[in-house]
């Protein structure tokens, strides 16, 4: 059983307290067309803000500020897929004390190269974070360095549970308060200290439903190990929650539900588009879980707790890339022509008069399907109305080109 005097109302506030000096106080801010869209008042905690890019600073910082100097000299061990990491090599510089990450082999670069900046020792280990936290695990009992679990810690969850104080200072009386939930640390801590605050809040988790642990431990009423695919979410891409997490979530959280890793995309970009926020995967299914009404509500006071901002440009650009597909404003066409010197231009000049741009062009004349002396064209456009696109393919036509996929297309403006 656990000491639920850990994670009380007062501790989590001393807490809050503790850590106040160090942290940044990140704002709620009001989603204006997010709430137009589903009617309902949506507001985003942004600790996309925190210090090091995410709000696992809290957590690491809680748990490493009241250990003693000799355990602190010693040194600390954390497995994370990328922003507890940060969080623990922040705290470990903020307090003088050595630290040992591990991470996953497909944690993002732009996360593992951000952790070792720290100055602290990085190693690859693993395609989970589950795998990662074996390592640790390992390098504890071989060092006698002490663990920062990214999660099932009494500690930390205190510590993240100060997010749940400020949601309080600004919304108190907030109908709703959304968390992603992966090991379920940050949701056992804002739940707890929430729930003693205002009982009538629901606490919802949402996760991604290619990595659905909590989700299958509330059927199976304990932890239970999925197998899990990667997500764009890999901050929450956690095959197992934790046992200490599982009993504070049993105890205080209303509901879990599931996204879809295309949802996930769609938010990112309509996240940015329409709000000018920078969110990675993990960060934004909360905002997806309203945006695409799993809540089935309307006429409520929401509160997205968007955890993080720690996506390189390379990841954004390919889930914004597949947001556009997905949503048909950007679309793939491929046109069989002959080969000959003007082809490419009058192919080209037709997306010219219809004003609609092509985002990437390329040739090939491998398919064992192609006459001789005949090559496809493959467009990538950017559409703004669907009837851009079947004026295109009716003039492309009219040339005497070959739209290959014409039924797909069709799927697409008719």
């Amino acid at each position: 059983m656990i000491d639920m005097s850990k994670i009380s109302k007062e501790t989590i506030e001393a807490k809050h307290e503790k850590i106040k000096p160090y942290i940044n106080r990140t704002p709620v801010i009001r989603a204006t067309k997010l709430s137009q869209i589903t009617d309902n008042e949506v507001y985003i905690k942004l600790e996309n803000l925190q210090k090091a890019g995410s709000f696992k600073i809290r957590g690491a910082l809680s748990k490493m500020i009241d250990m003693d100097k000799e355990k602190l000299s010693k040194g600390v061990v954390a497995a994370s897929a990328g922003n507890h990491s940060q969080g623990v090599s922040y705290a470990s510089n903020l307090l003088d004390c050595p630290a040992t990450i591990v991470m996953p082999e497909t944690a993002p670069l732009a996360k593992i190269n951000a952790t070792k900046n720290y100055g602290v020792e990085v190693i690859l280990h693993g395609q989970f974070f589950d795998d990662a936290q074996v390592k640790a695990s390992e390098i504890v009992k071989e060092t006698g360095k002490t663990l920062v679990h990214a999660f099932n810690d009494i500690d930390v969850v205190a510590g993240q549970g100060t997010i749940g104080v400020e949601i309080m200072e600004d919304i108190k009386d907030a109908d709703y308060v959304l968390v992603p939930v992966g090991g379920g640390g940050i949701l056992s801590g804002i739940s707890a200290y929430i729930k003693q605050v205002n009982p009538n809040c629901k606490l919802v988790g949402v996760e991604s439903e290619n990595v659905p642990s909590y989700y299958e431990a509330r059927k199976n009423n304990k932890p239970y190990q999925v197998k899990g695919k990667l997500s764009i979410a890999d901050g929450i891409a956690v095959k197992e929650t934790g046992d200490i997490t599982f009993e504070i979530l049993n105890k205080f959280v209303d509901d879990v539900v599931l996204v879809t890793e295309e949802e996930i995309a769609k938010t990112i970009l309509f996240l940015f588009e329409n709000c000018k926020i920078v969110a990675e995967g993990a960060g934004a299914v909360t905002s997806a879980a309203v945006l695409f009404n799993k809540l089935k509500v309307k006429n409520k006071k929401i509160v997205c707790v968007l955890t993080g901002g720690n996506i390189d440009v390379t990841t954004f650009m390919n889930i914004t890339n597949r947001a556009l597909i997905a949503d048909h404003r950007r679309v793939v066409m491929r046109v069989d022509a002959p080969i000959s010197k003007d082809h490419l231009s009058k192919i080209t000049s037709v997306f010219s008069k219809n004003h609609v741009q092509i985002y990437k062009i390329s040739d090939s004349q491998l398919d064992n399907n192609l006459e001789i002396n005949r090559e496809i064209i493959k467009l990538v456009i950017d559409i703004n109305q669907k009837d851009e696109l079947k004026a295109i393919v009716n003039d492309l036509e009219a040339l005497g080109y070959e739209i290959i996929d014409k039924k797909a297309l069709e799927g697409i403006y008719k």
